[in-house]
């Protein structure tokens, strides 16, 4: 029982190393980005839309993008609103000055919002604590409430709350893209409902990589056979010394 505890230990080693071999190589680069004028959302409409231009980006391609909240508990509603509240990100071709041409804009169709490509890590509640953070369920984006593809965030704490995630103080979360984007003519909006003091300045980066969830189907089977192997071989060799 100790040999296979120890063999299922180094394979999670094992597979650890490989869910990390991916990222061992890619290359993150920091955003700047502007406030546009104005503001967008639902009812009632108070998102404050960022832009930022992905030309000139020291990277050749972009898989995935990371954004986590900076704001220290300053601003916004505390509990399940606690930190930057996410109305929206999108990535299009044109860039514009105000919130509400950023809204109309058509997005490329290169986001998977599901849990499957997006990757959240809540921050922390400013007391009073909710079971979640607003928008988010099991620890994960709840897509069906946030809405992330459409800058719709109602901007209220009541009832009428819908359209955004809140991501907590120090919250993280990735979007891994379904395809390729390259920097050059691209930029990326993103909205905070509210506008009020929560920020991701100096925390939102683009990788040539995606996120690694968990390790590929084929990498498991691999490792799992060769566990299997070592098991079934000591244990034969175990039952032979006692005969």
């Amino acid at each position: 029982m100790i040999l296979r505890a120890k063999l299922s230990v180094f394979a999670l080693a094992l597979l650890a190393g490989v869910s990390c071999m991916n990222t061992a190589f890619a290359v993150s680069v920091p955003l700047s980005f502007v406030t546009l004028t104005g503001v967008t959302g639902g009812s009632p409409a108070g998102t404050t839309v960022f832009r930022a231009d992905l030309s000139g980006l020291a990277i050749t391609s972009i898989l995935s993008i990371t954004l986590q909240d900076t704001s220290g508990g300053v601003g916004g509603s505390p509990g399940k609103f606690s930190g930057f509240d996410l109305d929206a990100i999108k990535l299009a071709t044109s860039s514009v000055g105000t919130a509400a041409l950023a809204s109309s804009l058509v997005g490329l169709s290169v986001f998977d919002f599901s849990t499957a490509g997006t990757l959240f890590t809540p921050g922390t509640q400013r007391p009073p604590a909710d079971p979640a953070l607003f928008g988010t369920s099991g620890g994960a984006i709840n897509n069906a409430v946030a809405t992330l593809g459409s800058f719709d965030g109602n901007s209220t704490t009541g009832a009428t709350a819908n359209g955004f995630a809140s991501l907590g103080d120090g919250g993280i979360v990735t979007f891994n893209l379904t395809s390729a984007v390259l920097p050059a003519g691209n930029f990326l909006y993103f909205g905070e409902v509210g506008g009020n003091g929560e920020t991701i300045s100096g925390n939102i980066t683009v990788s040539d990589q995606r996120v690694p969830t968990v390790p590929e189907p084929a990498t498991i089977l691999l490792f799992g056979t060769g566990l299997a192997a070592a098991i079934l071989w000591r244990s034969r060799k175990s039952a032979y010394s006692f005969r």
